[in-house]
């Protein structure tokens, strides 16, 4: 359709070809850059949302021999599925999932250390703020000896699956073009 190419490069989208397009239909660019984010976000999502490491408490039921009545426990501990150190991330607390966030292209966010970023009118922001973000995404630190989970980069390699950037992009482009009648 188009002569657009989408390459990752590390944790960047470049796409190319988009130059006298983005200038005649900017909106679309926008719309399929905010399209792609939304469900790479989302794959960012899925693989911060192991099962919590802390494993989990439930109720059981017993039969107590002296009174031969059925009795109820308080609580027991179940182990949990994904140790530390698996992947998908555990979700203890939830933190590094709600650290979580994307801009769309043309906005910014001020950073709780004060440090701001801006989005471009062609650009997007896939990132997560928690202090040990990199830490267990690139494996070093207090992560060597579980290694690397690197959640954002397998969310943009989920996402891509079949040039599906570009096929958004393309999809994006042709509904302005139908609409302005280009």
């Amino acid at each position: 359709m188009l002569d657009i190419q989408v390459k990752i490069e590390g944790d960047k989208v470049i796409i190319e070809g988009l130059g006298k397009i983005a200038q005649e239909l900017p909106g679309a660019i926008t719309k399929g850059l905010t399209r792609s984010a939304k469900g790479i976000h989302g794959n960012a999502q899925d693989f911060l949302s192991g099962a919590g490491a802390k494993g989990e408490t439930t109720g059981f039921a017993y039969a107590d021999i002296k009174t031969r009545k059925l009795k109820i426990s308080k609580q027991k501990w179940t182990p949990q599925s994904i140790p530390a150190g698996g992947y998908p991330v555990p979700a203890r607390r939830k933190h590094l999932l709600g650290s979580l966030y994307w801009l769309k292209p043309g906005t910014s966010r001020t950073h709780e250390s004060g440090k701001t970023f801006t989005v471009g009118p062609h650009e997007v922001i896939i990132s997560d703020s928690a202090i040990y973000q990199h830490p267990i995404h690139e494996g070093t630190w207090t992560q060597t000896k579980h290694g690397p989970r690197r959640f954002l980069t397998d969310a943009l390699t989920k996402f891509n699956q079949g040039d599906r950037i570009k096929k958004i992009m393309e999809e994006e482009i042709q509904k302005a073009k139908e609409k302005a009648k280009l």
